[in-house]
């Protein structure tokens, strides 16, 4: 859920893979019906966790994203891209093979229910769509398809919200920054805010993630993220954790956020070429959840750790598909797209130009 680059020289590729799989990790209790026995550190749980991950390396690099092109076509045209190709095969392959197949329906009831069109919403990320009629419907967290899609929406606001930013005047950047930042920290720590059937505080959160990302690759401030330092805030984080639990949400924005850049922006021989074979973080993160439904409803397992192994390879094997056949041969093409929408018609045949 980031730009495209070349096999990134620093940790972020392999940091991004960690946030898939701990998203994974978080939902295999949850799925299993067992939410109070899912991992923590420090009161996060590790979906959550995950998901952070996500959203803090994606501001640092969306920004240098805007940083590289500074034209706004260029620039939605390769968010655009990045986003929309991988999430249109996962949502038709949804709806028209993991559906039919899976749900309790004839093909005829399934395919003239109104939620089974419903679902194609999520491709354009207007409201997240999670019921397929019929499936999953037994399962121990019942009719969810695909609950991790809720976090593109909330993605793709940020993407919208960065050149916003970035057309200011250079001196508001920072405070107007620091504004989103604390103010989405504050409402996602808040829990329970809602905007119509939207869970505003879960996406405010992310969005603070974000912008910290965003403003220390606007600063300039990478020099200051350093994995000895980082052990100190970590240590830090477990102290407040422990004796001012209450604000472990808004300190963990903190903390959490200067932990993934300062692992993400180091170079570690081995660990910095883990996208050697394809940067499958997004893919992983598109798929496990339904790989996961799908384990449970026809195996029926109880062991979260069975689940994680099996639910990771597979998805891992998805996303390597993904990458290689969807997401990067669009990301290749962004160019071309993006000259297509700057090019001008050619006046007609004997038509006058002005100025001629």
């Amino acid at each position: 859920m980031a730009s495209f680059r070349a096999v990134h020289s620093n940790n972020l590729d392999a940091l991004r893979l960690v946030g898939a799989v701990l998203v994974i990790v978080g939902h295999a209790f949850v799925l299993l019906g067992r939410p109070q026995d899912w991992p923590e550190v420090f009161g996060m749980p590790a979906h959550i966790l995950g998901i952070a991950i996500f959203f803090t390396i994606s501001g640092y690099l969306i920004w240098g994203s805007w940083e590289r092109t500074r034209s706004p076509r260029h620039y939605f045209v390769a968010r655009c891209l990045r986003i929309f190709p991988a999430l249109i095969v996962v949502v038709l392959l949804t709806v028209c093979v993991i559906g039919p197949v899976v749900t309790t329906l004839t093909t005829a009831e399934y395919f003239s229910n109104p939620l089974t069109y419903n679902y194609l919403r999520n491709i354009y990320l207007f409201q997240p769509q999670y019921l397929l009629p019929g499936v999953f419907e037994v399962l121990p967290y019942p009719g969810a398809v695909n609950g991790s899609l809720w976090t593109l929406r909330a993605e793709f606001a940020c993407y919208l919200l960065v050149p916003l930013i970035a057309i200011l005047p250079h001196r508001l950047h920072l405070p107007i920054l620091a504004v989103f930042a604390v103010g989405s920290a504050v409402v996602g720590a808040a829990e329970g805010v809602s905007v119509g059937d939207s869970n505003l505080s879960a996406a405010a959160y992310m969005w603070g993630f974000f912008a910290v990302g965003a403003i220390v690759k606007r600063m300039g401030w990478a020099r200051f993220c350093r994995p000895l330092p980082a052990l100190g805030v970590l240590a830090l984080w477990g102290a407040v954790y422990a004796v001012m639990p209450q604000f472990h949400m808004i300190w963990a924005w903190l903390a959490l956020s200067y932990l993934v850049l300062a692992v993400g922006l180091a170079s570690t021989p081995g660990v910095r070429s883990a996208a050697r074979y394809g940067d499958m973080s997004y893919g992983i993160y598109l798929w496990a959840f339904p790989v996961q439904q799908i384990l449970l409803h026809y195996c029926g397992w109880t062991s979260p750790v069975l689940n994680i192994v099996t639910v990771t390879l597979i998805s891992a094997v998805l996303a390597l598909a993904s990458w290689w056949w969807v997401e990067k041969p669009s990301l290749e093409a962004r160019g071309r797209v993006a000259d297509v929408f700057s090019r001008r018609p050619r006046p007609a045949s004997g038509t006058p130009v002005a100025g001629s």
